[in-house]
């Protein structure tokens, strides 16, 4: 599928997307919310890949919603639209988009190329690993159009940060930079922008190489645990060792293991 707003590439099992709107800072519009699930879906659908990668074009990962379009008329942003519209909307677009990338059975990484905002902000947080560098800085800005996060920052904060953090962050719309993001959890590193793709692309093409079946298993397993007790969740991972143990991945390990080479895994 062509697209207008964002770049999707995929090499070596691992999906790049790239929001692609750099003269707005990756601002995200009607289109652009149309494009990224469709991206999503078509990642998510493709079991050659193993890893996806999210980040953004130019100076910013991304600067929230674009003001310019939502206020097409009247005294407020999406005045053209009735409530029920606006409800639906949301749900099929801004949070289509949180939901595919905190769903998504492979690993994901946000790599934070710049400032990260509003929408932009909660999809870097929707990502398993993220990395930043000395460029990215982050913002509630909702609270600045006296707005509640639609994105799912109200969730997303505290388990990245902690409940008062996150509140602290609501309440005041104040900037987070990158050291403060590394230092609260946020960021997983914070490297040089000059190294921030490579050491990006590295990661995600050693995950890549890893067992496919074993990290979707285990990645499942990790966010099914947040709302577990142990009690609950062991009896899944033995579940999920009875499927690891049946997979050809497991075989393969165990034969490269012994033959003293490296495993060459099919996700199977």
């Amino acid at each position: 599928m062509s697209y207008q707003t964002i770049i999707l590439e995929k090499k070596d099992h691992v999906a790049r997307l790239t929001l692609n709107r750099p003269d707005s800072l990756n601002a995200l519009n009607r289109q652009m919310f149309a494009e990224l699930n469709s991206a999503l879906e078509d990642v998510a659908g493709d079991r050659e890949m193993r890893a996806l990668v999210l980040t953004g074009a130019g100076r910013a990962f991304c600067a929230s919603a674009d003001i310019k379009e939502e206020r097409q008329e009247g005294d407020r942003l999406l005045g053209y639209m009735e409530p029920n519209e606006i409800y639906q909307f949301i749900r099929s677009g801004p949070q289509g988009i949180t939901l595919k990338l905190h769903r998504m059975e492979i690993p994901t990484i946000a790599m934070v190329n710049g400032l990260a905002i509003g929408d932009g902000f909660d999809f870097v947080l929707a990502c398993d690993i993220r990395i930043g560098c000395e460029r990215s800085r982050f913002m509630n800005a909702f609270l600045q159009m006296s707005l509640v996060s639609n994105t799912g920052a109200t969730w997303l904060y505290p388990r990245a940060m902690g409940v008062n953090q996150a509140l602290e962050l609501l309440y005041t719309g104040d900037w987070l930079s990158a050291e403060d993001a590394l230092r609260l959890g946020v960021l997983n590193r914070l490297v040089p922008s000059e190294d921030l793709l490579e050491e990006t692309m590295a990661l995600a093409v050693k995950i890549a190489g890893k067992s496919p079946v074993a990290n979707r298993l285990v990645k499942g397993m990790v966010y099914r645990g947040l709302g577990q007790s142990l009690e609950e969740h062991l009896p899944e991972a033995a579940h999920a060792e009875v499927l690891s143990l049946a997979s050809e991945d497991h075989r393969e390990a165990l034969a490269a293991f012994l033959e003293g080479r490296e495993p060459q895994f099919k996700g199977r």
